[in-house]
């Protein structure tokens, strides 16, 4: 044991690791899926991913990342936290805006530029037929009840000025109770699951992964001093919103985050995303390795099971890795 010791300080002095303070790579192994990282390998741009454990949430699904980034840390963290997937098309990130404290009306100026295309057409489409007792949209059935009776905003666009006054105010009264009372001030969607009762189930499997981001967990239902936000992006065809909030914070010489998305019009009841960061050397440069944990509520996870569920974890993969190689593009590789 002591030998295998030696030889892992000696392998972390080599690939610039400090040896005061904590390893990351026993770090990474305390509380994730991976037990063995080749950070070799991961220099030279391999992005490692694992499934997350088997549920018995039949709601949820989660998967991991690690990646380095060969940028130093404070370079990171900037990027991390203002990356916009709406500069990449190939994500479908149709827009992206950030939020005000408290939240406005005006923060959702940003419909009337809503692309005109067959996915903003079909959710336009989807919005004027709401049946207030059967929403085709995920949302509330009293919010499903509401349209139609906002005030006209006028002028042109791809989505009728009903349609964005409708979501103006839909996104507007959700931000504004996450912003007073986080994930629990969310109503319930139509069918009566709500993004706290999820997100809670989420946690309470992944019980390694809540500890090591117990601080930032905690900030779920007390969300002062998040960055907010909202999206339109496509789901399967059809353009959806969500709104979310970033929390962060320093953890000795390195960095968490804590991205949630606790409203989506389609898709998903609630999307956490954990991040890790750790000051390394790539050769004798600055770098930054990462640990991403992606954990997803929604309700079509609930009929899949086996092989469905087996293949739904990869799709997600796919997806995420879309966005970590596009995140990899801004910074440089």
């Amino acid at each position: 044991m002591k030998y295998a010791i030696s030889l892992l300080v000696s392998f972390c002095t080599l690939l610039g690791f400090p040896r005061a303070g904590a390893d990351p790579l026993a770090d990474i192994s305390s509380f994730s899926g991976f037990k063995d990282i080749d950070l070799a390998k991961l220099g030279k741009g391999e992005v490692m991913t694992t499934r997350g454990p088997v549920m018995s949430f039949p709601r949820g699904l989660s998967v991991q990342f690690c990646y380095v980034v060969p940028k130093p840390i404070q370079s990171v963290i900037a990027l991390q936290e203002g990356f916009d997937g709406s500069r990449h098309p190939e994500l479908k990130v149709y827009i992206h805006s950030g939020i005000s404290s408290p939240p406005a009306l005006r923060d959702f100026s940003k419909l009337g530029s809503a692309p005109d295309n067959s996915s903003v057409k079909s959710l336009a489409d989807a919005t004027e037929k709401l049946d207030p007792n059967h929403p085709a949209l995920r949302m509330s059935a009293a919010e499903a009840k509401s349209f139609g009776k906002s005030s006209d905003q006028g002028g042109a666009g791809a989505l009728p000025p009903s349609v964005r006054s409708f979501w103006s105010n839909l996104l507007l009264q959700r931000a504004a109770a996450f912003a007073s009372r986080g994930l629990s001030g969310q109503p319930a969607y139509a069918d009566s699951t709500r993004a706290s009762e999820d997100a809670a189930a989420l946690l309470k499997e992944e019980g390694k992964i809540r500890s090591r981001f117990q601080t930032l967990v905690d900030r779920l239902n007390s969300p002062g001093g998040a960055s907010l936000y909202w999206e339109l992006f496509d789901v399967e065809g059809r353009a959806a919103f969500s709104l979310g909030a970033f929390h962060s914070r320093a953890d000795g010489s390195g960095w968490q985050g804590l991205d949630v998305a606790y409203y989506a019009s389609g898709g998903y009841n609630v999307y956490l995303t954990f991040f890790e960061f750790w000051p390394v050397k790539v050769g004798e440069r600055p770098a930054t390795l990462v640990w991403r944990g992606d954990l997803l509520a929604s309700a079509a996870l609930a009929e899949l099971h086996g092989v469905e569920r087996v293949g739904a974890a990869g799709a997600m993969k796919k997806t995420i890795r879309k966005t970590i190689d596009a995140f990899l593009k801004e910074a440089g590789r």
